[in-house]
Order: C-alpha cells, then structure tokens, then sequence
C-alpha cells in the first residue's frame, strides 16, 4: 500500500468512520445530545452575561450622563421661559391696575359747570429740601389747563395748578404750606379751612368754634366757596381734636385721605361758565395786627402783582369772632 494511499486513508475514511461511528452510539444512547446541551448551555450563559453586563452598565451611563445633558438643556430653556412668563404676568398685572384707576376716573362725573380732562404725573418735588411741595403733570395750557384750576383724584382733593406750562403744569399739593381751601364737615357742617403745613406733618384744620361739633374721622369736604373748588369733594379725614383752652377756636388736626406721592393719574377741574381761578387771590389780612392766622374775606378783585401777593386759594368768611390779642400761632403737628 502506497504511502499517499495510507495518508487518503488517515485524513478523510478514518475521520468519517469515527463521526458515523459516534452518531450511531449518540443514536442509540443520547449520551452526546445530553453532553452538548450541558455545555452548550453553559457556553451560552457565560458568552451572553458580560454582554448582558455591559449593556446594562452602557445604557446607565447613558441615562445619568448623555441623558442628563438633555435634561440640563430643557431646564435651562424651562426657567427661561418661566421668567419670561413672570415679566409679561407682571406687565399684564401692572395694565389692570392701571385700567382699574383709569375707570375709576372715568366714573367720576364733575356737575355743571365744571369739565375734567385727565392727566398723568411725570414728576415730582417733595420733601424738606423743596421750597413747595408740588407735582408735574402732562397736561398744559394748550389742553384749557388755568392757574388755580383744582387737581383732583377719585379719592379726593389734590391740590391746585400753580403753573401752567404750554404741555406740563406743576400742582401744588395741599400739604404745602401755602395751600388753603374752604371746607365744611360732613357731619355737623361747621365750615374752616384746611391749611398745609409741609412735609411730614398734618393739615391744620383753621378756625372751628370750640363750641362746634368735630370728632376724630370724621371727612372735610370742600365747601365750594370762592369758586376755586366744586362743593362736596373730599379734602381730608380728622384725626386730632384739642378742645380750645382760652382760644375761641379748637385744635383740629387732619391728613390726606391717600398718600400724595403715591398718585399716577389725576383729573384737572375747570369751570365753563367763564369764571377764571386765577384771578382770586387771598383777600387783605385782618386788621388786628396780632391775628397773623386770623381767617381772611373772600376776594374778587384782580390778581396781586407778584411782589405783593402769590396766587393762591381764595379765603373765605370764617366764623366773625375773632381770636384774642394774646393767642399765639399753633407750633406744626409732625405725624409721629
């Protein structure tokens, strides 16, 4: 037998004869099958489970870190849309307040022969190092606006134009010292004026009989006297009453109904039946030299050159008797 034979024999009928061989023993006893479904199993089982691991641990990562870089981002865009919802909130707030106000001036309805037009307030100068306690408002001249025409808002009196410009006019505000307007008590209907007495401190309610009716709270409505103010509105609430000593007037104490440096829009009153504010001014003071607060006559009579007199709110006749020669001026009540 020939070498190359043997090697053909060896490498392919030997190999054929031991695998028909062992197939028919598996065949017969299933010894085999059993073998390779243990160790198949087992080969499995360890191939697939740090696969199994590893996509377990790739999918966490992914989860915490890539993920999470997503997430960052939506927060980020999610806050800034939360501030930008709060900003159009707040603008959207600060028209409704501004809506409401603007209402309630709209529902105020001035009797003939008073007219109103509306005004906002651009500025202001208050406070002790002003000389006058006023306002500056966006409406002038140009829109009818007078000296002396009454500024007002839905909660009462403001003060008064002291300065109309072409477009803007400054408003003296009744807290200043040179204001003065006629008024009467909603309840016993005792008439006085109402005088500033500068920041800080209250309204001097001038010139109630220590016999008159006045209680702590009760509201001063303007009288309508001399013409600068239309009757009824609202000027101050009472908040101090001291029962005359040897003076023939009480101590009467007031404030504004609302904070006047909180207002944003007003009202300008003038009148339609030709009657010019501006032309009345403090009448002459009495002629008791001693009564330097004594309480002034009504006065028609053309404005005061600007040397002589200020304009100012028209006086008005307050009770006739007069304070004694030894009264003294009352010292300014500071709001504590």
């Amino acid at each position: 037998m020939s070498p190359r034979f043997k090697r053909l024999v060896l490498f392919f009928f030997l190999p054929l004869f031991v695998y028909f061989s062992m197939y028919t023993w598996n065949w017969k006893t299933g010894h085999l099958d059993r073998l390779a479904a243990l160790t198949g199993l087992e080969l499995t089982g360890w191939v697939l489970a740090p696969g199994r691991w590893l996509q377990s641990n790739v999918d966490e990562f992914w989860s915490r870190y890539v993920y999470l870089v997503g997430v960052r981002q939506e927060n980020e865009d999610l806050v800034l849309r939360v501030r930008e919802l709060e900003q159009e909130l707040g603008r959207v707030s600060e028209k409704a307040k501004s809506v409401d106000r603007l209402n309630a001036l709209l529902r105020f309805s001035p009797e003939p022969p008073w007219e109103m037009r509306g005004g906002r307030v651009i500025g202001q100068k208050l406070g002790p190092n002003a000389i006058l306690e006023t306002l500056l408002i966006d409406v002038g001249s140009r829109h009818g606006v007078r000296v002396n025409d009454p500024v007002i808002s839905p909660r009462g009196v403001v003060g008064r134009i002291a300065k109309p410009g072409i477009h803007f006019s400054s408003v003296v505000l009744l807290s200043d010292p040179s204001s003065r307007i006629p008024v009467i008590t909603s309840e016993g209907r005792v008439p006085a004026i109402v005088q500033g007495q500068g920041p800080g401190a209250f309204l001097e309610v001038k010139f109630i009989p220590r016999n008159d009716p006045v209680s702590p709270g009760e509201i001063l409505l303007s009288s309508g006297l001399g013409g600068v103010y239309p009757k009824g509105l609202p000027v101050a609430r009472v908040v101090e009453v001291t029962p005359a000593d040897v003076s023939l007037f009480q101590r009467v104490y007031a404030e504004p109904l609302l904070a006047l440096r909180y207002y944003e829009e007003l009202l300008v009153l003038n009148r339609t039946d030709g009657f010019d504010p501006g032309q009345q001014v403090m009448g002459p003071p009495a002629t008791n030299a001693s009564l330097p607060d004594g309480p002034g006559a009504a006065s028609d009579s053309p404005a005061q050159p600007a040397e002589a007199a200020p304009a100012q709110e028209p006086a008005v006749s307050a009770p006739q008797a007069p304070e004694p020669a030894t009264a003294t001026r009352h010292p300014v009540r500071k709001k504590p």
